[in-house]
């Protein structure tokens, strides 16, 4: 197993039961996380999405475990269930020049009150850039791929399945939030976020996302939760 040299980890810890971020030095717990505050779906949207938890929660758990022991040199991963997404998002070409720097990272913004855990940062030494990349799962491709290009939604071609894919939704309030993090904690700032979507069979790495667009993006989330816990 080859030697990773890794951020310093924070003295920050989450409870896997109420999903809440504390800091074990200064015992202050988060009040939110950085998933609550980027949340704007509705109450219906939210309940749709609940019900089907017991699918891509294990499904995002061990996709993840699974990449996170990649990136820390384990050649003897068992992908469980998952193998159909897990074996192609290792493959994928992004890590064949990738060193990491930070894994499962878990950070907070005190003044803030909020909690979270990056994906994956690293050095991408083809291009000489360090990302800050999110991973998010697919269960299967019925939505979001198309028999045509569209060049004003940005599609990308996926030669695996010969169909031109547009990602699901926007993770520039979530990149820019763990960009926050890493400047207070560690004066980091990545060149560049990247969302990684692992679906069956192949894994797409989306359209490249400014430092500044996430960072702005997060702002303007943080602004309307506030103005929300202050009208509830």
């Amino acid at each position: 197993m080859k030697t990773i040299e890794l951020l310093k980890p924070l003295p920050i810890k989450r409870d896997e039961n109420t999903h809440r971020y504390v800091n074990t030095e200064t015992r202050q717990w988060m009040s939110y996380s950085t998933t609550e505050v980027c949340n704007e779906l509705t109450e219906e949207a939210k309940e749709n999405i609940e019900k089907y938890r017991f699918v891509w929660e294990p499904r995002g758990v061990k996709v993840h475990e699974c990449l996170a022991e990649s990136m820390l040199g384990n050649t003897d991963i068992d992908m469980g269930d998952y193998e159909n997404i897990v074996a192609p998002l290792l493959d994928h070409w992004l890590f064949a020049n990738f060193e990491p720097l930070a894994i499962e990272h878990m950070m907070s913004i005190p003044d803030k009150s909020v909690g979270g855990q990056l994906d994956l940062l690293g050095y991408d030494t083809s291009d000489n850039k360090l990302r800050l990349i999110d991973l998010k799962t697919k269960g299967n491709t019925r939505s979001g791929f198309y028999k045509r290009e569209n060049d004003k939604k940005g599609r990308l071609w996926v030669k695996e399945i010969d169909r031109y894919w547009q990602e699901p939704y926007s993770t520039d309030k979530q990149l820019g939030c763990y960009l926050e993090m890493l400047k207070l904690n560690y004066g980091i700032v990545p060149d560049v976020c990247n969302t990684l979507w692992a679906y069956p069979g192949f894994s797409i790495l989306g359209h490249s996302q400014p430092v500044e667009r996430c960072e702005a993006a997060w702002q303007e989330a943080w602004k309307k939760f506030e103005t929300r816990e202050e009208l509830f």
